[in-house]
């Protein structure tokens, strides 16, 4: 194969920072690669995507070469380099310029000084290869995250690129918008030839596509090989096990030589497993004096806008823990934030603990809730992590708050980036920094939106036994989720928000075994014969010897 993109002896630092956050010897992508990086939150893998477009490289000292088609990246023109080289980011927010999804097409075409036919005949035939001219004429803002998402890929492939860099383009998309971009991308790598490197943490979806797979560590390359044989390597060591996908994990605990990583190849491949002797269905559980309750809430932005929230009716108990799913836009989290109390809803009323939320004070607020944004960067305002703690425990009335800064670094176990810009460090890291903040307060209820975006497989168990901690000591917690595996490993009971409402809810074992697409991968391998297994280890009892 011909080598399209390479990297020889690359060594970045940012500014003031002591480590490398590369430093890599070798790395090839040849023409017809579909290679996925993966590896823990602050690896290096965005820093590293971000030199294969020149206008993007970090500002910082560097060292090595980087070299397109032969020729070094310095001496690439900007036509070129805009032209061959796409890229599309995590947050579907941060790439879109223009109002409308037409315009937003017209506006690379138009950069590079197209003439007008040219721009009609290639939207034409793109929105007719993607499948979605309804969407041509919509106003930006009245898109879903997946849909937006989707216009940002379709806003690069009209340049007709050779290489497409996506950094996380699924973290902020639910499992069927997921499916529907990892789709599309394997129709364009299959269908147009075009080479992708992607970063990913959840490799359940994405594994099937990808030709190579590339591990990182503290800014190097760990392993770069066909999936296969790297997901082999990681089940030799035990602290990189989690990073293998519930569907090969479940095949290596059984000893069987069979790898596959798709639903239907693990199908195919599974041996007959022993039947439960007595299917144990719980009932509901009847919630007693709820702790907090949403009743007949509606919400609209605007006065005579769409109604976001409808007749939503919601109860939860002191202690449960209750992971709420759906597509994007449904209203998840404008949910949150009502009862954060940050929005007002236009009917209804939340109650906390038995008392209207209007009527607490800000400060009395701020103390028994502890809300999290899925955007991290709300919640920012200082210029190094450290600080963030430390203004957060001064404004609490902490009785030490240099301390208190101290330890949440710790019981985060990220007091390597204390004195590092929030905005500078990576998704996952900023995700964990927010978390901090509102734990600072020891809320009596944890609002959580989307808390698993960006966290590497590590970071995430340790962060599930973090809130079932802190569920076992009472915290009540609300977590909005596109991480079905995440939601039915700890939560107490599932919902999904449909429309406006929650139109189903129920204990997680019953709510995830009854769906068909909100559901784990391992339920949709084993259903047919363990049909309320949720993860690999609801399967291991069963297996044959």
């Amino acid at each position: 194969m011909v080598a399209l993109a390479e990297i020889k002896d690359l060594t970045f630092s940012y500014p003031e920072e002591e480590e490398s956050a590369l430093v890599i010897n070798s790395l090839v992508i040849e023409e017809g690669d579909f290679m996925v990086l993966a590896g823990s939150s602050g690896s290096g893998k965005t820093t590293l995507l971000r030199h294969f477009k020149k206008e993007l490289w970090p500002v910082g000292e560097r060292t090595g070469a980087l070299f397109y088609q032969n020729k070094p990246y310095q001496e690439l023109s900007g036509v070129l380099s805009a032209t061959e080289i796409g890229m599309v980011f995590q947050n579907p927010e941060n790439q879109i310029v223009m109002d409308n999804v037409m315009s937003e097409l017209a506006f690379s075409l138009e950069n590079i000084g197209c003439p007008s036919q040219i721009i009609e005949k290639r939207i034409a035939e793109l929105i007719s290869f993607l499948g979605f001219q309804d969407l041509l004429e919509q106003p930006i803002h009245t898109l879903s995250g997946g849909q937006k998402q989707l216009v940002n890929l379709a806003a690069v492939l009209i340049l007709q690129p050779k290489l497409l860099i996506l950094d996380e383009p699924t973290a902020q998309l639910d499992p069927i918008a997921t499916r529907d971009f990892l789709g599309l991308l394997k129709r364009i790598h299959e269908e147009l030839g075009i080479t992708i490197v992607m970063s990913e943490h959840r490799l359940d979806e994405v594994l099937p596509l990808a030709t190579k797979l590339v591990i990182m560590g503290a800014g190097r390359i760990i392993e770069n090989s066909e999936p296969v044989t790297v997901i082999k390597k990681l089940w030799k060591e035990a602290d990189k096990q989690l990073f293998i996908p519930q569907i090969p994990r479940l095949f290596l605990e059984m000893s069987l030589t069979a790898l596959p990583f798709s639903v239907l190849a693990g199908q195919r491949a599974l041996p007959s497993l022993y039947q439960p002797s007595v299917l144990k269905v719980e009932g509901e559980k009847e919630q007693d004096n709820p702790f907090l309750v949403a009743n007949s809430i509606h919400f609209q932005y605007e006065k005579n806008g769409r109604s976001i929230l409808r007749a939503l009716n919601f109860s939860i108990s002191k202690g449960e823990w209750i992971g709420i799913v759906g597509k994007n836009g449904t209203g998840k989290s404008t949910f949150l934030m009502v009862l954060a109390g940050l929005l007002t809803p236009r009917k209804g009323k939340v109650t906390l603990q038995g008392q209207s939320l209007n009527k607490l004070t800000q400060q009395m607020r701020y103390e028994k809730i502890g809300y999290v944004s899925q955007n991290p960067a709300y919640h920012f305002a200082y210029d190094t992590v450290f600080d963030e703690f430390y203004q957060r425990s001064l404004q609490l009335h902490l009785e030490n708050p240099e301390r208190a800064a101290n330890e949440m670094l710790a019981r985060l176990t990220i007091q390597h980036i204390a004195n590092r810009q929030p905005l500078d460090c990576s998704g996952g890291e900023q995700q964990l920094v927010s978390l901090g903040l509102a734990l600072l307060s020891n809320p009596e209820i944890l609002l959580l939106d989307e808390p698993t975006k960006g966290l590497d497989p590590i970071r995430k168990y340790y962060l599930g036994l973090l809130l079932q901690q802190l569920k076992e000591e009472g915290t009540t917690i609300v977590m909005t989720t596109h991480d079905m595996e995440f939601a039915a490993t700890y939560g107490t009971r599932a919902a999904l928000l449909f429309d406006g409402k929650i139109i189903s809810e129920g204990l997680t074992q019953d709510f995830f075994s009854d769906n068909f697409f909100y559901t784990t991968a391992i339920n949709r391998l084993v259903r047919k014969q363990l049909s309320r297994a949720l993860s690999w280890e609801d399967v291991i009892p069963y297996v044959k010897s």
